[in-house]
């Protein structure tokens, strides 16, 4: 719309996006010269035609709030701070505080809305105040406060975790005890919640915000999200599995030559790690140079955490993802269309996919096919690890259940993969039968 672009244009050039960006605040945005006719390809959602064309680098994988971990909320929430604290040195804020703004180029949270922009008014609150709580703070708070995993709250909630329901979950001694417990949940959830106040409120009017108090009101709520920290749980199975498999040493080195190998040959570029726990196999296929990047999806929050630190505190390109592989990340919003489920945002050249199929089939309950074919629908190349039944893992995971998994072979297995793709090279571990099978649907 002309309106809007007479107002983004003047914000593009007082050059704070650029300023951002250098930070690495905020995603790059240039002008792009565009014909009339270029133009007339674009239209709002009410129709609106455009008036002008701006370019970003591309989101290598857009990802959700529901599916970070504890130390992803907390960092994008930080930048997103960051971001609203330098912006205003600059004379601009944000007209929102939208998680879904955020996103991570692999280990590093950015602000991708850069429309978001506007410039401060004098007296003006801050209009993303109540968003923020509810899209950062509470979820934050609430595995802080009580152990308790905030992703299938945040999940079930697309607009954030409500006031009520975080203040009938979070202690309330915790709440007394913290400064900025009473201040941005406690007294602020009682003001959204309570219908005098809210009566009041539009009686009244709201006073002006002093531009020095609504900075401070920015730097306290940074101090307290800064303060929180996940509530120690024991160590999960899934986090030590790497040291308590069926794997010797040997194995293991045999395992991560044979993905650095695949990945080497095939140079998928950016590559679906499932079930990949902390990520040590992406780290081979990156190592190798053939793949370039990885996103690890897996369902054990301590894995994603530990993955995540390890990610971030190293320059391999890898971005962790808590996903329950038996139930993934559906589509969502208005329409379905808000946001998009795992199936619509893959867009990789490979996946790995070691030691899980049995969690799947057997864990799971899941047909062996419908396994397979999803492993092969997720990328053209990759590898898939089947273990048998008379592996321990296995073994272990049968001992108190009844063995209904007749469709649970190895030449049931490779006959299925064989019928959408080329076996392109395979090994097996003698030991406990394990096959490592790497496949090509390339034609």
């Amino acid at each position: 719309m002309p309106i809007a672009d007479a107002e983004f244009s003047q914000t593009m050039a007082s050059g704070v996006v650029d300023r951002l960006a250098r930070l690495g605040l905020m995603l790059p945005c240039v002008a792009v010269e565009a014909s009339e006719a270029m133009l007339a390809h674009f239209s709002g959602p009410r129709g609106e035609q455009a008036a002008a064309l701006y370019e970003q680098p591309r989101i290598p994988f857009i990802s959700y709030p529901y599916e970070w971990s504890f130390s992803q909320l907390k960092d994008a929430a930080l930048a997103h701070l960051d971001l609203q604290l330098a912006a205003l040195d600059d004379g601009y804020v944000l007209s929102d505080a939208s998680a879904y703004n955020m996103q991570f180029i692999h280990s590093r949270p950015v602000h991708i809305d850069v429309m978001s922009l506007r410039p401060y008014r004098d007296g003006q609150h801050w209009d993303g105040y109540n968003q923020f709580c509810r899209q950062f703070v509470l979820p934050l708070a609430i595995e802080a406060w009580t152990g308790m995993a905030f992703q299938p709250m945040y999940r079930g909630a697309i607009n954030g975790i409500s006031f009520a329901d975080a203040l009938s979950i979070l202690p309330r001694r915790k709440l007394m005890l913290s400064v900025g417990g009473i201040m941005h949940i406690l007294l602020h959830g009682r003001a959204i919640t309570s219908h005098s106040a809210t009566t009041k409120a539009r009686e009244t009017g709201v006073r002006p915000l002093p531009k020095a108090r609504y900075r401070s009101l920015i730097e306290h709520i940074r101090s307290f999200v800064a303060g929180l920290v996940s509530q120690k749980r024991p160590a999960s199975f899934w986090k030590e599995y790497a040291t308590r498999n069926s794997y010797t040493d040997e194995m293991r080195a045999k395992k991560l030559d044979f993905v650095s190998s695949w990945a080497k040959a095939t140079k998928p570029g950016t590559i679906f790690d499932i079930g990949g726990n902390t990520g040590d196999f992406s780290m081979a296929a990156i190592g190798s140079g053939g793949a370039t990047a990885s996103i690890v999806l897996d369902g054990d929050l301590d894995a994603i955490e530990q993955c995540y630190r390890f990610g971030r505190n190293s320059d391999r390109a890898i971005l962790p993802l808590l996903m329950n592989l038996t139930d993934p990340t559906p589509n969502m919003g208005w329409r379905e269309n808000e946001r998009k489920g795992l199936a619509a945002r893959t867009d990789t050249g490979g996946v790995i996919a070691l030691a899980v199929i049995h969690h799947m089939v057997i864990g799971g309950n899941l047909p062996l096919a419908q396994v397979v074919d999803w492993f092969i629908d997720l990328a053209p190349t990759g590898i898939i690890e089947f273990v048998p039944k008379r592996d321990p893992m296995v073994a272990e995971m049968l001992l108190n259940r009844e063995d209904i998994f007749f469709d649970y072979d190895e030449p049931n297995f490779r006959r299925l993969v064989a019928a959408r793709c080329r076996i392109t090279t395979e090994y097996r571990f003698e030991s406990n039968g394990r096959l490592l099978v790497a496949f090509d649907r390339r034609g």
